[in-house]
């Protein structure tokens, strides 16, 4: 049976166990944190590529920074502060790029299926709606994007992304509640314009029976 990885908040600190000699704690650790770590790279880039340099980059920090590591806290906290501090550093240092994905890509994680494999037009409704999420992704400001990917996808609580960003929990819940309003928006919008192209195209004419 494979062995499951360690739960990203088990309260466990590798990183401590790691730096007091422990050798084999450095891999539990890339075991506990890599996936989700993968993916928080992943949705602010939208380039997997980059997500797993940027993952590995991490990594390294961990490792190399593991003498100076006095635990304040959960060792939970102190990844996605290293994490957070090192996207931001990447954002400043380039001119962010729109990129080109296939749909396939749009989420990193897998699809969930429940044990049954989804039809052709299932999957392309699931294509559709992620590509279409992922646009409003795209179109938010970075603040409020890593605000979003920190509450909802890595499920860290407000206060703890207060003390990753430094701001205020306020500020927190108020670009949280002004990022759900955009993002309904722009999804509404999205909708209304896919609606209107789909009539469009279902009026309009038969080629093949005009030149009949």
């Amino acid at each position: 049976m494979k062995q499951q990885p360690p739960n990203a908040d088990d309260g466990v600190d590798y990183l401590a166990r790691y730096r007091d000699g422990d050798p084999t704690a450095f891999r539990n650790l890339v075991d506990q944190f890599k996936d989700r770590l993968l993916q928080f790279f992943y949705r602010l880039c939208w380039d997997r590529a980059r997500a797993e340099d940027l993952t590995q980059d991490l990594f390294l920090k961990l490792m190399q920074g593991s003498r100076r590591y006095q635990p304040e806290g959960r060792l939970a906290t102190f990844v996605y502060r290293v994490a957070t501090n090192l996207w931001i550093d990447h954002y400043r240092a380039q001119r962010p790029q729109r990129r080109m994905f296939s749909l396939d890509q749009v989420f990193f994680e897998p699809i969930d299926v429940s044990g049954s494999e989804p039809g052709p037009v299932d999957v392309a409704a699931m294509h559709e709606d992620r590509a279409r999420l992922r646009r409003a992704l795209e179109s938010l400001t970075e603040p409020h994007r890593i605000v979003f990917e920190l509450a909802v996808y890595q499920e860290r609580p407000y206060q703890e992304i207060s003390d990753l960003l430094g701001i205020p929990v306020g500020t927190v819940k108020s670009r949280m509640h002004n990022t759900i309003l955009a993002l309904k928006k722009l999804l509404a919008t999205d909708d209304a314009e896919t609606d209107a192209r789909r009539a469009d195209e279902n009026h309009r004419p038969d080629r093949g029976a005009q030149g009949r």
